[in-house]
């Protein structure tokens, strides 16, 4: 047998905090992410068990929370109220500098929200989010029921009526009622690191009942 090259190798997260909030800063931080990224939202449905759709991050809430915004007309707010309980992953794969030997090396970071209950948030921090919004948010806010059938000329005469109330009062689409946003309470934090030929580490966080966190390896 001919000598085996080009040997695989061990991925290592190393000297990880104590605190998974301060994990995931680190790795927006690492991976330069941009303010707003997607993520995938997994809830449980009566009608097709298991749903997942991709939804965007919105920061972090009180410093501690991610949330996210929809509409009380989706059928994904119409889950969460039957059933908060949720599952949540974010994939990010650029390239990312190496701390300990200064290459550039490509990573891929999944991070997974475990165990996690979404919990809508209150009117104050609503008007935040809204305020932040894009023109066209607010605009679909009003013009569009999430899943509802329609034709293009029902829309276009929806779209047309909200530009002529805007160009009328001269000012943006206030807040409508079907506006609203979760922050996500999860039990567990899961961040999953690979590398190009090597064997990817994770490191799990989990909640004690004293409301500390516990961090430890786990097998990829």
């Amino acid at each position: 047998m001919d000598k085996i090259t080009h040997l695989p190798r061990l991925a290592h997260i190393k000297n990880f905090p104590p605190n998974p909030i301060q994990m995931f800063k680190s790795i927006l931080e690492r991976v330069k992410a941009p303010h707003i990224f997607p993520m995938n939202l997994a809830t449980l449905d009566n009608e097709f068990g298991v749903l997942n759709r991709t939804v965007i991050y919105r920061g972090l809430l009180d410093d501690s929370w991610i949330c996210f915004v929809t509409e009380r007309n989706s059928r994904k707010y119409q889950n969460l109220k039957e059933n908060p309980k949720l599952g949540l992953t974010i994939l990010f794969h650029p390239d990312a500098r190496k701390v300990e030997t200064k290459e550039i090396l490509p990573e891929t970071w999944q991070i997974r929200l475990l165990n996690a209950e979404a919990v809508e948030l209150n009117d104050d921090q609503l008007k935040v989010l809204w305020q932040q919004e894009p023109l066209l948010a607010k605009i679909r806010s009003h013009i569009c029921s999430c899943g509802k059938p329609n034709s293009t000329e029902e829309l276009e005469s929806r779209f047309e009526e909200q530009l002529a109330i805007m160009d009328r009062e001269k000012r943006e689409p206030e807040q409508t009622k079907s506006y609203t946003a979760f922050k996500i309470i999860p039990k567990y934090w899961d961040f999953y690191m690979s590398e190009p030929d090597a064997i990817a580490d994770r490191v799990q966080y989990k909640q004690l009942e004293s409301g500390e966190w516990q961090a430890y390896h786990v097998d990829a």
